[in-house]
């Protein structure tokens, strides 16, 4: 599932982590923590009871007397400036406690994106997967709409390759493909129980994005108007595309398409708070530097991290 600013819920499967070693320290992916430390609130002076001698007795008291008349002191006879309290000090500076938290989040943070994150179709024949190209956009819907079937992630992540092997993110093969062609290289990549449905649905998608999109989704981004709520209600008008296909998509997406960072769907964003990273979205990709490719790799590697059961491995992390 995918918790998106839109507030939109709802579950996936995921493809097959792929487990890397751990990065050196000095990583590229190192992220630097931005400690914010709040000032407190102050209370606010009494005011004085409606007795006007007591109140003009206290404004003399509280004066003194050449100020009093009028005239302004002397250099010697200023008083000397107040000097905070230790109770004062101590709320305008973060507590080791704090801090601590912080840096184990951070540390927490780049080990699942260095460990256990990866880029957008990632091991997949796409030229630029970090690029909005017409090919890179209907690859990520197509790696979408096989992850979402209810089929085991090591088969949607087969297959998607496959697929993409074939060249079916060109809009042109995958138009030129017939429905037999489809079905052959879905069996090749291991989708068989549900091959004959997804090869009709790739048809259909073809039809769409020809027909509506003029050949190019980026197309689909300007009627959204770029706004990530109109972009989820076009990509649903996707056939076999629902709220699992959609989420998935925009996890990816938002690599290509920064209007739709920050999202992560929900499972992983359970696994962040069980890890300890959190569920704060917008904290989390404040302490990324609101990078949108980094965002897309941390919902990825959460994601890795609960499929190949390293929660506690996470958790462990200071």
């Amino acid at each position: 599932m995918v918790q998106t600013r839109s507030g939109e819920v709802s579950t996936a499967s995921d493809s097959r982590p792929v487990h890397k070693p751990a990065a050196e320290k000095g990583s590229k992916n190192q992220v630097k923590a931005k400690t914010v430390n709040e000032n407190a609130q102050k209370n606010e002076p009494i005011e004085a009871r409606d007795d006007p001698a007591k109140r003009k007795r206290d404004e003399n008291e509280a004066q003194p007397p050449d100020e009093v008349e009028g005239q302004p002191l002397s250099h010697n006879e200023q008083p000397p400036p107040k000097k905070a309290t230790r109770e004062e000090e101590a709320e305008d500076e973060p507590t080791p406690k704090a801090e601590q938290l912080e840096e184990t989040t951070v540390h927490k943070i780049i080990k699942t994106i260095d460990e256990y994150g990866s880029l957008p179709l990632a091991g997949m024949a796409v030229k630029e997967p970090l690029k909005p190209t017409p090919e890179t956009l209907l690859a990520m819907v197509i790696h979408s709409m096989l992850r979402s079937t209810r089929i085991s992630h090591l088969l949607a992540e087969k297959a998607s390759v496959r697929v993409i092997n074939a060249g079916y993110h060109d809009i042109n093969i995958l138009s030129e493909a017939s429905w037999d062609d489809k079905v052959k290289v879905l069996s090749e990549g291991g989708y068989n129980r549900y091959r004959e449905a997804t090869a009709t649905k790739l048809g259909d998608l073809a039809d769409l994005v020809n027909g509506k999109y003029d050949g190019d989704l980026n197309n689909l981004l300007q009627k959204a108007e770029h706004k990530p709520e109109h972009v989820r209600q076009l990509i649903r008008e996707i056939k076999g595309f629902g709220d699992v296909a959609t989420d998935l998509f925009c996890d990816d997406a938002q690599a290509v398409w920064p209007i739709l960072a920050p999202t992560i769907d929900h499972r992983s964003l359970d696994t962040a708070d069980d890890v300890g990273i959190g569920r704060d979205i917008d904290s989390l990709y404040t302490l990324l530097g609101r990078d949108p490719v980094q965002m897309s790799k941390l919902a990825r590697g959460l994601s890795n991290v609960r499929l190949s059961k390293r929660t506690e491995e996470i958790e462990q992390e200071e």
